[in-house]
């Protein structure tokens, strides 16, 4: 049995996928138009990942001028998180075709040499551009404190050898990042709005990534311990 079919990340992501639109249909937050709801549950009936993160895009580009933030906020979310999955998945299943034997000793062995080894790959590309995103907006002349921050905790993750620990490193990037109030306060009075709106819409789209990925990987460790 070859490693797509093994861990088969499309049927994974279809049930997150459904899992996330239930919860936002029931949500009374949100409070979701009948033709919203319909689409989203429209779209869990596909088993097209590019049809899904299409029908994301489309319901959000016609919901981009609704007067509900938090709508705005939650779509925003969803088609970043689908964007990631659609795009892990394809290159999820370029992966699979480098591996011409899949080898299970045990569930650790396997999960290290097959999953780990792709996931610290993607977690170094991302980083690396993370760390350029921060040289190309001169976020050090905004506010250098803060640059070394950030910097510190790139390094973080860049110079980690061990999977767990890089995911760790991973998830305090995320935790900094989802410290709003911090980050706006630190950039507040400097710079130019337009570069720093686009600096931190940089910044959510690789928190959305790496709080996406911890959530597959998660799923991926279930699926893997439940196989035994």
């Amino acid at each position: 049995m070859g490693l797509n079919e093994q861990i088969n990340l499309k049927n994974i992501i279809f049930s997150l996928y459904k899992k996330d639109s239930e919860d936002l249909i029931k949500s009374k937050k949100f409070e979701l138009s009948e033709i919203i709801k319909n689409e989203l549950i429209t779209l869990a009936m596909t088993s097209n990942l590019k049809t899904l993160f299409e029908g994301l895009t489309n319901i959000f580009e016609k919901n981009l001028v609704s007067n509900n933030f938090n709508l705005s906020l939650m779509l925003t979310l969803f088609l970043q998180r689908y964007n990631y999955f659609y795009h892990t998945e394809i290159e999820w299943e370029k992966h699979c075709k480098t591996i011409n034997k899949v080898v299970f000793k045990d569930t650790g062995s396997f999960f290290i040499d097959y999953i780990a080894f792709f996931f610290d790959n993607q977690i170094n590309i991302y980083n690396e551009n993370y760390i350029s995103i921060l040289s190309f907006y001169k976020v050090q002349e905004w506010n250098n404190s803060f640059y070394k921050k950030l910097i510190s905790l790139t390094s973080d993750i860049k110079h980690a050898n061990d999977f767990q620990i890089k995911l760790s490193a991973t998830e305090k990037l995320v935790k900094f990042l989802q410290n709003t109030k911090n980050i706006y306060s630190s950039l507040e009075g400097v710079g130019v709005e337009s570069e720093k709106k686009e600096f931190l819409a940089h910044s959510n789209e690789i928190k959305i990534v790496y709080q996406s990925m911890n959530k597959l990987i998660n799923q991926i460790l279930i699926k893997l311990i439940n196989r035994g």
